[in-house]
């Protein structure tokens, strides 16, 4: 799931380019939280989340974590293979192994970034578990030393495992999304190593 998350998060929080039309309030002073803002909405083929997290790491580390997508695996917990199948452009076609609902899942996916507008797009393209869409955006603090990460998630019923409810694949791709997250900010702050 911290690859459908991180897919998301990763890929990976270009919000902007699926929902996220208006710029978000944002209160630079207050104290690091991954979830300042946390919903979800059904929708006709299973559920949106979207996640705003206050980041205590660099907007600029913190964007090149997300977009550092064939290296997820060295850093993102719950993602145990990330390998680079092709690239075309600014996008690459991963194939992506982490653990869903407490299974090895397998997908493909395609991750697109935009360095310029700070945005990384993810979209499954095969999964033997549920499919999973999103984006990250990643906005600066006027000082440069936080980041602001819009995340949305269309988390997909569409090859889910059998008898999974939504809701749990909902819940389990916040979980996913926490680890994620964490996981970047520590990449960010150590730049790698």
């Amino acid at each position: 799931m911290a690859t459908r998350c991180v897919v998301g998060l990763f890929a990976a929080l270009s919000v902007a380019v699926l929902g996220c039309k208006s710029e978000p309030r944002i209160n630079w002073n207050g104290k690091e939280d991954f979830f300042a803002v946390d919903r979800s909405e059904p929708t006709e083929d299973g559920v949106r989340l979207e996640f705003h997290s206050l980041v205590d790491a660099p907007a600029d580390r913190v964007y090149g974590a997300l977009a550092d997508v064939e290296h997820y695996a060295d850093f993102v917990d719950g993602v145990s293979h990330s390998q680079v199948v092709r690239t075309d452009g600014n996008a690459k076609i991963m194939n992506i192994t982490q653990t869903v609902i407490g299974r090895q899942s397998n997908a493909q996916v395609r991750w697109t970034a935009d360095p310029n507008q700070k945005t990384v797009t993810f979209e499954t393209l095969q999964s033997d578990a549920n499919y999973n869409d999103g984006s990250y955006r990643v906005i600066s603090s006027p000082d440069g030393k936080r980041a602001y990460v819009v995340s949305i998630f269309q988390v997909k019923e569409k090859g889910a495992p059998q008898n999974v409810p939504i809701g749990v694949l909902a819940a389990a791709t916040r979980e996913a999304f926490e680890k994620a997250a964490k996981s970047v900010k520590q990449r960010a702050l150590t730049g790698g190593k």
